[in-house]
């Protein structure tokens, strides 16, 4: 009986939203013209570029490219999709450029399918020699490398991310040397090897001595402090490993193999120190995100899992980041963020990362441990906090290209309406309480569940789930007025909206209501 009260109220909530419509089961085009229609902005001025290729296996990143250039400019530009060939473009594409199989990365591989493209498409090949077409990475470990920014320069594309000479400076070893230039703190680290100082991995007596090198630079520490074996070039807990006790020799050996088997690669790897190791361990991540040298408001914190993998993003207004942090502590990170930003040179949009926690006396801490210099996943828990003057939202990969153009900086103001935005991420699978996500088969139709007007952005890749790329198969972004507000609609859309899959079922939308 409970229970059906409980049901009887909250279909009663949902029913008095506006627009509302009941077991509506809507597609990912649909869905983005649903937000065009429902006070998205038109067009607001003509492209920089008229041709974008995106460059993601990620069929969700792809999509979340491509629904910020529609949202933005429509039909006005043409976007073509990288896929490895017998793969199915996404909705929306104007057009593909295939490449082989397990050749990500490759662009000299590229560089042969793009010049054989443009002797069949000569809209494209008059883009490329006039400088015209957007090389668009989307958020991947690759948008951040100063050797592709260069070499994609070199294909006469445009590259819209960092500046490769500040995107090495801040890349996450020199990251935390310029921290400690400015006087901001960042957890104690040593340098096992430096970025491009790698050895051939396909030669098995090099892996070796370079496993047994990292090992006596891990004893030569002299040090039994808890901490983090870390590539450079890893992200989404990828290239990131354990080492509870740096002195013994098994535990650094497993340690020093599980960051090499991931990365492929032995460069750019450095021990960190973990935080909060003599309080009570817990953590959790503050985001700022800068342009230039210009911190944007608000903070986004992050909750991870067990396997420091980012479980939900959340989006606080200024006014209530005290609910999380102490005030002072906040405006003071965002000076070192400034400070940081300044000695890097950053050039563009990039977000500085912090763990922030109570130590054993009960004060509050931040460390800061690396600079992403590209847009988050979660990008949109800061982007909706801000508005222009006509109230209209930010497009996070839009600014990019415009600021590839040449453009000034955006400027923007806090919005009016939005103090708080949620970013979840669905996946298909069922997690247990270690943070373990035991990844589900299936094929994606769509979403199902009713309309919910505070469902500010959301996305669901069709099509089969791939066990190769990208797990996120998908986003929703939720705004809220205030933090209870938001806690109560983040229960709502994971118990009314939900993936509708041809496959095994899934526990991830139970999970994240509990």
């Amino acid at each position: 009986a409970n229970s059906m009260v409980r049901a009887a109220r909250l279909a009663s909530k949902t029913a008095s939203r506006r627009h509302v419509v009941p077991g509506a089961c809507v597609s990912p085009v649909l869905c983005q013209s649903r937000h065009q229609a429902s006070g998205t902005p038109a067009p607001l001025s003509p492209p920089p570029f008229p041709t974008v290729i995106i460059y993601n296996q990620s069929k969700h990143a792809t999509q979340s490219v491509l629904a910020d250039i529609r949202a933005v400019w429509g039909n006005k530009v043409r976007v073509l999709q990288t896929l490895e060939e017998g793969r199915q473009r996404l909705p929306g594409m104007d057009g593909a450029l295939y490449v082989q199989p397990k050749t990500w990365g490759n662009l000299e591989h590229f560089k042969e399918r793009l010049d054989w493209l443009c002797t069949q498409d000569h809209g494209l090949h008059h883009d490329r020699v006039s400088g015209k077409v957007v090389f668009m990475p989307g958020w991947s470990a690759f948008a951040e490398s100063s050797e592709a920014a260069r070499a994609v320069d070199a294909l006469g594309l445009v590259w819209p991310g960092t500046e490769p000479v500040a995107s090495q400076s801040l890349e996450k070893i020199g990251f935390k040397r310029i921290c400690a230039e400015v006087g901001a703190p960042t957890p104690p680290f040593v340098v096992l090897s430096e970025e491009d100082a790698g050895v051939d991995m396909t030669d098995p007596v090099a892996k070796e001595k370079c496993i047994t090198g990292f090992m006596k630079a891990c004893a030569n520490m002299n040090t039994d402090h808890k901490g983090l074996l870390k590539s450079i070039h890893g992200g989404g807990g990828k290239g990131t490993a354990h080492l509870d006790d740096p002195s013994d020799p098994v535990q650094v050996r497993a340690a020093v193999e599980k960051v090499l088997v991931e990365m492929n690669r032995s460069d750019g790897i450095y021990f960190e120190q973990k935080v909060n190791t003599k309080g009570d361990g817990r953590f959790y991540q503050l985001e700022l995100e800068v342009d230039g040298e210009t911190c944007s408001q608000g903070g986004r914190f992050v909750w991870f899992n067990s396997r420091l993998q980012k479980v939900v993003e959340i989006g606080l207004a200024d006014d209530l980041i005290p609910l999380f942090m102490p005030a002072e502590l906040y405006q003071k990170s965002r000076e070192w963020a400034v400070a940081i930003a300044k000695k890097g040179g950053n050039n563009t949009r990039a977000t500085m990362e912090g763990l922030v926690f109570q130590n054993e006396k009960g004060e509050f801490e931040l460390q800061f441990i690396e600079c992403n210099r590209r847009p988050q996943v979660e990008n949109e828990a800061l982007a909706l906090l801000q508005q222009d003057a006509e109230g209209n939202r930010r497009y996070t990969f839009a600014e990019l290209m415009m600021r590839a153009s040449g453009m000034p900086a955006p400027v923007f103001e806090p919005s009016t309406d939005v103090k708080v935005v949620l970013h979840a991420r669905w996946l298909h699978g069922n997690p247990d309480s270690d943070g373990n996500i035991t990844y589900q088969a299936g094929n994606i139709l769509g979403m199902s569940g009713p309309r919910l007007d505070y469902v500010a952005a959301e996305l669901m890749s069709p099509g089969e789930i791939s066990f190769t790329a990208d797990p996120q198969l998908g986003k929703a972004v939720l705004t809220a007025s205030s933090w209870e507000e938001m806690c109560d609609r983040a229960a709502e859309y994971f118990t009314l909206r939900k993936p509708m899959v041809m496959g095994s079922s899934s526990t991830y939308a139970q999970t994240m209501y509990n």
